[in-house]
């Protein structure tokens, strides 16, 4: 339902599901779900598959060793386990005995996996110290093993887990219980922890299978992690709910070569698929080696790019190097969603017939339960067209954090409203995202986002995508701010001819000046699990840096 006149959208109302939980979702599938289930790509590019009834008897045993310990219906369980299969079962193990689990990103890449002890600690001391589950390789801090509780909180490795006989017994969860504790991306102190509830999932689940047409035949392929609510939540969850086949590849398996997306996608007959915008730039730099491929994309008809800001010109040209193999012209879907809102509750079709030239790409309308509004900092409704703070509300969207009661507050309006972060207008019917409100750059007067100016920076030849920060750091003087643009280099550029292109490209297509060029190594540019920027900590570190005179630290390892 659409008010006309002002910026408010209403999805109307919550689509009732059909299973009365989480639990009763899986144990369905596992009785009348795909016979085919669900298949793990591994980093090595090696497959196993695991059926439903596979994936509820691993959960059952799973569970007989978590009540056994002494785990109680409500408690949290935190899961740090790399191995997709062993998650998943674990996952679900808590879900089936009422347990909350909390997943902790166990490292896709190298990078993450250093860092990954440090993380489990920091949430396993933040929240209490409450119980744990492990893969059966996952190292751990000194710190953490040195801890007297440690002894009593973990339960064990999955593996040891997964030993016990299957205990059947299911606890029958209310909508308004905890499903999951999902944390938040990009933190380096404690982690927030959105908590999702079994009716906020649910009712997200089935208003998305009602608007895009999904049901038991579809099938589905993730590389996304499965700590992060797009990988577990917007298509695990509701494949299992839906009964579907899918597959979930390694992140890191498709970085090192991205074309092994879109052949896994061939090979698996992949109909519906999700990445954040940088992904689809991936596929775009590649274009070379199209010629070579053979591929059969005819059956993709929902491709959802969320996530992130979304670049209408990777769009178009990602949409033109895939059509010689069938892609339909309409089967890209922009949207919108957070971890707070149960992942993506906005989506529409992109239609590669409107003009090229617009700053932002339209998400659409949202889906049943969920409303949108756009306000001022008064929380007043801007006009049509008028940009402003973005706001939800509906029942997939989050009551709160886990034990953050300053957070809640700072969150949530008077009447209910989750403050999203992101700035956004809403023009005939249409929600359009702009992007973060801590991405905005404000110079002599005018607004502009990070995302624009690293588009038009990727647009160079010598730049490679996905790479590139803009953001404003802190003058010299401490009192103004100037722009830096951050970018990885190919070989063979020459770094004054590099800052020469990139500042002209810049300026005429801003008319602004760019005070630092800076080139930078991959593993520099700080991203989150899913590959999102994070430009806030990488200007803290730029700023660091030049003040100890240490600026080609930056420069790119050779």
């Amino acid at each position: 339902m659409t008010n006309a006149g002002i910026s408010l959208l209403d999805g109307g109302a919550a689509l009732a599901p059909d299973v009365p939980d989480l639990g009763a979702a899986l144990v369905r599938a596992a009785r009348e779900g795909s016979a085919e289930g669900i298949v793990f790509i591994r980093p090595d590019g090696s497959e196993s598959r695991m059926t439903y009834r596979e994936l509820l008897d691993a959960a059952s045993r799973m569970l007989a060793g978590i009540r056994a310990a002494g785990v109680a219906p409500g408690d949290t369980v935190v899961l740090q386990v790399a191995d997709d299969p062993e998650l998943l079962v674990a996952f679900w193990a808590c879900v089936l005995g009422g347990h909350v689990p909390m997943p902790v990103n166990a490292g896709a890449t190298a990078v993450q996996r250093e860092a990954a002890p440090g993380l489990l600690q920091r949430v396993w001391n933040g929240y209490g110290k409450p119980w744990v589950i492990t893969g059966a390789e996952q190292p751990l801090s000194r710190e953490v093993l040195a801890d007297p509780a440690w002894r009593t909180a973990w339960l064990g490795d999955t593996r040891r887990l997964l030993s016990h006989s299957p205990d059947d017994r299911r606890h029958r969860a209310e909508p308004g219980d905890p499903a999951m504790y999902l944390l938040t991306s990009g933190s380096t102190g404690v982690p927030k922890a959105v908590v999702l509830t079994h009716g906020n999932v649910l009712s997200r689940t089935a208003g998305t299978a009602r608007v895009n047409r999904m049901g038991g035949a579809n099938r589905t392929f993730n590389w996304m992690p499965l700590d992060h609510v797009g990988g577990l939540v917007m298509f695990h969850v509701r494949d299992v709910y839906l009964g579907c086949h899918q597959v979930h590849a390694r992140i890191e398996w498709v970085l090192e070569d991205p074309l092994r997306w879109i052949a896994a996608m061939d090979r698996h007959r992949a109909d519906t698929t999700w990445a954040p915008n940088f992904a689809f730039g991936l596929i775009n730099d590649q274009a070379d080696r199209l010629k070579e491929q053979s591929w059969d994309l005819s059956r993709l008809r929902y491709i959802m790019n969320g996530g992130e800001a979304i670049r209408n010109g990777v769009v178009r040209r990602f949409l033109e190097l895939l059509a010689p193999f069938g892609l339909p012209s309409d089967a890209m879907y922009p949207g919108w969603g957070m971890s707070e809102t149960s992942a993506g509750v906005v989506d529409c079709r992109f239609s590669p017939g409107d003009g090229g030239d617009e700053r932002y790409v339209p998400v659409g309308r949202p889906q049943p339960g969920t409303s949108v509004r756009v306000v001022d900092e008064h929380n007043a409704l801007v006009p049509p067209g008028a940009i402003g703070n973005l706001q939800v509300s509906g029942a997939p969207v989050t009551a709160g954090y886990y034990r953050n009661p300053e957070q809640n507050r700072q969150s949530f309006t008077a009447d209910g409203w989750f403050k999203s972060g992101d700035l956004a207008y809403i023009q005939d019917g249409i929600l359009t995202v702009t992007g973060r409100a801590d991405d905005v750059i404000l110079l002599d007067g005018i607004t502009y986002h990070g995302h624009e100016i690293e588009a038009r920076v990727e647009e160079l030849p010598f730049v490679e995508p996905s790479y590139t920060v803009a953001c404003l750091v802190a003058g010299q003087d401490g009192e103004t701010e100037e722009l830096a643009v951050f970018f990885h280099p190919r070989d063979g550029m020459p770094a004054a001819e590099a800052e020469r292109l990139i500042r002209g490209r810049v300026t005429d297509a801003f008319g602004v000046g760019v005070a630092h060029v800076v080139p930078v190594g991959r593993e520099d540019i700080p991203k989150t699990g899913i590959g999102k920027l994070r430009r806030a900590h990488l200007r803290e570190r730029f700023e660091a840096a030049r003040d100890a005179g240490r600026v080609a630290a930056f420069t790119p390892r050779s």
